[in-house]
């Protein structure tokens, strides 16, 4: 099958032939790859930021449709249609039997052992899986904690996004910050992600929620169709914080970073209320730090990291499917361009340029 392959840091992907194994271990699943979404996460690893043994095969956020299970899968069955998703959970540990399967203790149960013939392969050489994933690529071999079954109305093209940018988003509002009604919002970031919390912020019935980015066209998606009743353009507004504080009446009980850049957590302490959080969704890189005055700690103000928006696949994104048939989640608008996986590169650059919203992998036709 062909892939996206990543064979060094900074350079482009290159689209080569990989294999998959030909057996599947008992608990894998066979999956023909629909579509998979480009997020930021990625673009990490091919800017170096977050460091991965390469080759590498990127993606974590996809859909497509079951072709083969392993003889110990007994609710996965051919032709289901699933999202794979990188909340990739062994069931067994103490945090997924406190249901918490995104802080999974053992992600290792839920691989290929040491020695045996890996999931993807060139030529005999191991190419590596990303996030247990790898959605950058015609056809996915997961374990079946990685896949999640979901009605066949579903559009699958858009239920790819619900496997990070969907889930991270509205969960970070709705599951872990656990937005309140009257309660005032920031988002610092109008990307997938941002966007999205924006969305759970809203559902959660926030009274203000402002949204904040470099894009004019970012802030108008995130006030026409996600719920945002503000946008702060940080290219014109030399005081992004300030003009918080004036929106909510000395700050916001909940803010958000959804960019990844640790000089912004600063600014979202600025911005927030005294007692109020901050949460910090982005991904920052594997040698960032992040320093603030004490006196923010002082004001009781906190700062808390964020995984996937706690998302427990099995049960949220049937939740978010069923949301999106009912005509309450805004996906329509989300997704951006739609590439087939040789424009993979052109995805990547506007991704690293602030361009659109979601761009969506399509490898086949879209029903």
């Amino acid at each position: 099958m062909r892939a996206a392959v990543l064979f060094s840091p900074h350079e482009p992907l290159r689209i080569e032939d990989v294999e998959t194994p030909a057996v599947l271990e008992p608990n894998e699943v066979r999956v023909a790859t629909a579509a998979v979404g480009l997020c930021h996460s990625d673009l990490h690893v091919i800017d170096g930021r977050v460091a991965r043994p390469m080759p590498i095969v990127l993606g974590h956020e996809a859909s497509g449709i079951v072709s083969e299970v392993g003889s110990a899968v007994e609710d996965v069955a051919v032709g289901d249609h699933v999202i794979a998703c990188f909340v990739v959970f062994c069931g067994a540990c103490r945090m997924c039997r406190a249901g918490r399967p995104a802080m999974c203790q053992d992600r290792e149960a839920t691989m290929r052992a040491p020695g045996a013939e890996p999931r993807l392969s060139q030529r005999g050489a191991e190419v590596q899986q990303w996030t247990n994933i790898a959605g950058f690529a015609e056809e996915m071999v997961l374990h079946r904690n990685a896949v999640t079954v979901i009605d066949r109305r579903m559009p699958l093209d858009l239920a790819a996004m619900l496997g990070c940018a969907v889930a991270t988003g509205v969960g970070s509002a709705r599951k872990v910050a656990r937005v309140a009604e009257g309660d005032h919002v920031v988002v610092i970031g109008a990307g997938g992600v941002g966007l999205n919390v924006c969305q759970g912020a809203a559902l959660a019935g926030a009274a203000t929620v402002i949204a904040i980015d470099r894009s004019d066209e970012r802030l108008r998606l995130a006030q026409e169709r996600f719920g945002a009743t503000h946008g702060i353009n940080t290219s014109e507004v030399a005081d992004a914080a300030a003009a918080v504080r004036a929106l909510t009446d000395g700050g916001a009980d909940h803010v958000f970073e959804a960019v990844g850049v640790p000089g912004l957590i600063g600014i979202a302490l600025d911005a927030t209320a005294r007692g109020g959080s901050v949460w910090a969704v982005g991904v920052f890189g594997d040698e960032a730090e992040i320093a603030f005055p004490a006196g923010h700690l002082h004001a009781g103000k906190g700062v808390q990291g964020v995984r996937a928006g706690s998302l427990e696949p099995q049960k949220d994104l049937p939740r978010l499917v069923e949301e999106y048939l009912a005509g309450r989640l805004e996906l329509d608008a989300l997704a951006g361009r739609r590439i087939p996986l040789e424009q993979i590169n052109d995805g990547i650059a506007d991704l690293e340029a602030g361009v659109g919203a979601r761009t969506l992998v399509v490898f086949q036709p879209i029903e």
